[in-house]
């Protein structure tokens, strides 16, 4: 999505100070995601967010609960807003839970990029530029390439920006050739 600098996969939300996906301590699974506010306001991520996922039925553990974990004030105010109008417009209750943002722990290596990782050549090349797992997971250029692996954006779009992912020419054609639409 235009506007989103990078995303990072982690636990938050719970007690323990070095959660684990086999030791949470309470924590949440969730996505960490920068944004640019000159390109994407935080109103347009939460309806994306609530179009993403089915928030009507209460989640079977804390580790996979849904849940918006806001900043600020301004944040936790637009989330509760959306959620009442959503579950005035559906007439049913939604159970995400809107909470404050704690602190947020990265998850494992083999958690993060999880679309790039299934594409082995493609993987390749980002480890070839980004041979620093943290600079990986931090890339820009990984999460837009994940990002459109996910199905998420356009054919035009990806375009117009791929020579700016560092691909190779085979990589280009490559990812090119995944994302169809």
């Amino acid at each position: 999505m235009r506007g989103v600098v990078r995303t990072r996969v982690g636990y938050t939300g719970g007690k323990l100070k070095t959660p684990t996906y086999h030791h949470l301590g309470g924590h949440s699974e969730s996505v960490q995601l920068d944004f640019d506010p000159a390109k994407v306001n935080y109103a347009r991520l939460l309806k994306i967010f609530w179009q993403s996922h089915n928030p009507v039925h209460r989640a079977w553990s804390r580790q996979y609960m849904s849940a918006v974990f806001y900043h600020n004030r301004g944040q936790m105010r637009q989330a509760q807003m959306l959620k009442k109008r959503l579950e005035a417009d559906g007439g049913k209750k939604l159970f995400t839970e809107i909470l404050p943002a704690g602190t947020f722990y990265l998850a494992e290596n083999y958690h993060q990029k999880y679309q790039l990782r299934r594409h082995k050549g493609l993987m390749q090349e980002f480890l070839r530029i980004y041979p620093d797992t943290r600079r990986l997971i931090d890339s820009t250029a990984a999460t837009r390439v994940n990002s459109y692996l996910g199905g998420e954006g356009s054919r035009q779009r990806l375009e117009a920006e791929i020579d700016a992912f560092g691909l190779s020419a085979a990589g280009q054609k490559t990812l090119l050739a995944l994302v169809r639409r």
